[in-house]
């Protein structure tokens, strides 16, 4: 685990922006042990270094797809050339034999991928996000945020997401089994702080109620 993410943070560096590592991989990184196989590499950054980061993996031979609606996915050519529907882009190294790509009119493909575990640095899922004021904020309710030293952790030099925030996340699609077992492997291990703040913005992200409500 801690090789591939070492890889990650270097190669971040020379990008030069902000970054901190989400999804199962900051789970993994909270808890101090690999708890499952890992698909994908997930990575939170920032809106105002999208063009960067997009014009960094292509002049470094990424090639980047943009989700713009199932099961469609717009191929990135150059900065200019951005649907920006999605707050997401998938970079994918050519080597990598696990992702398939059909194209099906002008920059547009479909996606088949095997589901094997990532083992080598060639996916990176980039999602951005809105820093504002000293908060990180949460991209689908801006209502709800984290001070930005408590929304990012980091562990050996490597930042990643505190696990609250990964869990409200995960929690619009609390019944994927992995999703499920991140929840159940770090409700009991955070803090009553981040609990807390867990639980209030579940409610507000959930006003009709969520399952993870009735655990905490």
């Amino acid at each position: 685990m801690m090789d591939l993410l070492n890889q990650l943070n270097n190669f971040m560096a020379k990008i030069e922006v902000d970054y901190a590592i989400c999804g199962g991989h900051a789970i993994d990184l909270f808890l101090g042990n690999k708890t499952r196989p890992h698909k994908d590499l997930d990575v939170s950054v920032y809106w105002q270094d999208r063009d960067k980061i997009v014009q960094h993996m292509l002049n470094e031979g990424w090639s980047i797809y943009e989700p713009c609606g199932k099961p469609h996915l717009h191929k990135i050519n150059n900065v200019a050339d951005q649907m920006r529907i999605k707050e997401n882009i998938w970079c994918i190294k050519n080597s990598n034999p696990h992702y398939k790509f059909t194209e099906h009119k002008s920059d547009m493909y479909a996606v088949d991928f095997d589901n094997s575990e990532q083992t080598e640095l060639d996916f990176i899922e980039f999602l951005f996000n809105t820093r504002k004021d000293g908060y990180f904020l949460y991209e689908k309710n801006h209502e709800i945020k984290r001070s930005l030293n408590t929304a990012i952790s980091t562990t050996n030099s490597i930042p990643y997401l505190s696990p609250e925030v990964v869990l409200l996340y995960k929690s619009s699609m609390a019944d994927t089994p992995d999703y499920q077992l991140d929840f159940e492997n770090t409700v009991n291990k955070m803090s009553a702080e981040q609990l807390a703040w867990f639980n209030k913005s579940l409610s507000i992200r959930y006003p009709n109620g969520h399952k993870w409500l009735r655990v905490i």
